[in-house]
């Protein structure tokens, strides 16, 4: 499953690598300073000591003055200031490091210095100072090292700017997260309150947009539904009184028979009112509310499935169409009336769609499997795109509401010559 980035998580990270990557600046620049800063004291005291007034340095004669060698010669030093420093400096008054550490990240355990100058009277003058063990103790004039606390207060930056960032998150997170939970709550009916605070301008404005877009969804399904309830309703009285009248003209038929085109006629009307009988109840079904419960009832599956076959041989008139029926006796309880809507949408897609070839009705317990088989590969191929593209308009989307809703396994599968439809009512 692909991860999918969270803005939390993306605005804590980019806070918090901002924080620590401005203490370790900040800790570098400290730690920089402070070494700047001691050479820098380092080398006015040099200069000072050497300009000292009185101070007369021989050739192989040196002096030491607080603790400064100062020698006229590079000879005359010390021969660990020769040793560390292997030839001599050669630009005045710059101030010359050797630093001997026994690891990358500890404290120094010996540092040299060196520097060269002319003096006011115009002498040169070599000046060596050497410390060893614990130097920045020496220089801080108490034990342990000054660096020790530039991680300490990073470190301690780096925290309480975390745990202000933490805070400020859930202060904000906290309103978008109300949002979220309300904006999923949202129903037909919490859509007629209005929208209730979320702290912050920008998510009450948000808030507004998502309950008037909602609304204006809702009013808009409200009045679809209540269009096809009833355009469905109004149909149910034409349609029973041509189905009626057509009944009527088959009886009269029998009695005087009548010419084969005024038969067919009426053969036509037939058909016509059985296709607009099963439209509007497929619409009714359509336009119901989910929340309507259905009584369960005691239901034959293969008598239902034979008088629903035969209840749709008018559309295979005319056509050389063979169905070949597999059932065994079977009860189960279920919604008897969705059950036969479902059935009969499934089974009158076949017989539409099958022009010369077989339509095949299996049925074992509660599985039932609907199969048509085109002779025609022309018929077969559009019979396909079809499905795929119209989806056999509402018949099927009526089936996948209902085998969803009453959690029916139900399975469509296109094949090279046909169609095979599987439900299990069970």
């Amino acid at each position: 499953m692909k991860l999918r980035p969270s803005l939390r998580l993306y605005f804590l990270g980019a806070m918090l690598f901002l924080g620590v990557s401005m203490a370790i600046m900040f800790s570098a620049l400290t730690v920089n300073y402070f070494v700047e800063g001691m050479d820098s004291v380092l080398r006015g005291t040099m200069v000072e000591v050497a300009d000292t007034e009185g101070l007369e340095v021989q050739d192989g004669q040196p002096e030491m003055l607080l603790d400064f060698y100062v020698s006229s010669r590079w000879q005359d030093l010390p021969a660990e200031a020769r040793d560390n420093f292997v030839t001599p400096p050669t630009n005045m008054f710059e101030l010359n490091k050797h630093i001997i550490k026994d690891e990358l990240f500890s404290p120094p355990s010996a540092v040299h210095f060196l520097m060269v100058m002319e003096t006011k009277q115009g002498q040169l003058l070599y000046i060596y100072k050497s410390y060893t063990g614990d130097l920045h103790a020496r220089l801080s004039g108490g034990p342990g090292s000054q660096f020790f606390w530039i991680p300490v207060f990073g470190l301690g930056g780096i925290a309480v700017f975390a745990l202000l960032l933490i805070m400020v998150m859930r202060r904000v997170a906290s309103p978008v997260e109300a949002l979220r939970d309300w904006a999923k709550s949202l129903n037909a009916e919490s859509l007629q309150q209005p929208p209730p605070e979320f702290k912050y301008k920008e998510l009450n404005t948000l808030a507004k947009i998502v309950h008037n877009s909602l609304n204006s969804v809702q009013e808009s399904l409200d009045r679809e539904h209540e269009f096809l309830r009833n355009a469905s309703h109004e149909l149910r009285t034409p349609i029973a009184v041509i189905r009626t009248n057509v009944e009527l003209l088959n009886k009269i038929n029998s009695k005087s028979p009548m010419t084969t085109k005024q038969q067919q006629v009426i053969e036509r009307i037939e058909r016509a009112g059985f296709t607009m009988s099963h439209l509007t109840e497929t619409l009714l079904w359509l336009s119901r509310d989910e929340s309507l419960s259905l009584t369960p009832e005691l239901v034959k599956l293969d008598e239902q499935i034979m008088q629903t076959v035969e209840d749709l041989s008018y559309l295979l008139r005319g056509k050389s169409v063979t169905v070949e029926l597999d059932t065994s006796e079977w009860q189960v309880e279920l919604p008897a009336t969705a059950c036969r809507i479902v059935l009969a949408n499934l089974i009158r897609n076949a017989f539409q769609h099958t022009d010369t070839g077989v339509v095949t009705i299996r049925q074992q317990q509660g599985q039932v499997v609907i199969r048509n088989v085109n002779d025609d590969v022309d018929t077969a191929v559009l019979g396909s795109s079809n499905i795929n593209d119209l989806g056999f308009g509402l018949g099927v989307k009526l089936t996948d509401k209902l085998t969803a809703r009453f959690n029916w396994q139900h399975k469509r599968e296109i094949e090279s010559s046909g169609h095979r439809v599987t439900v299990n009512f069970d």
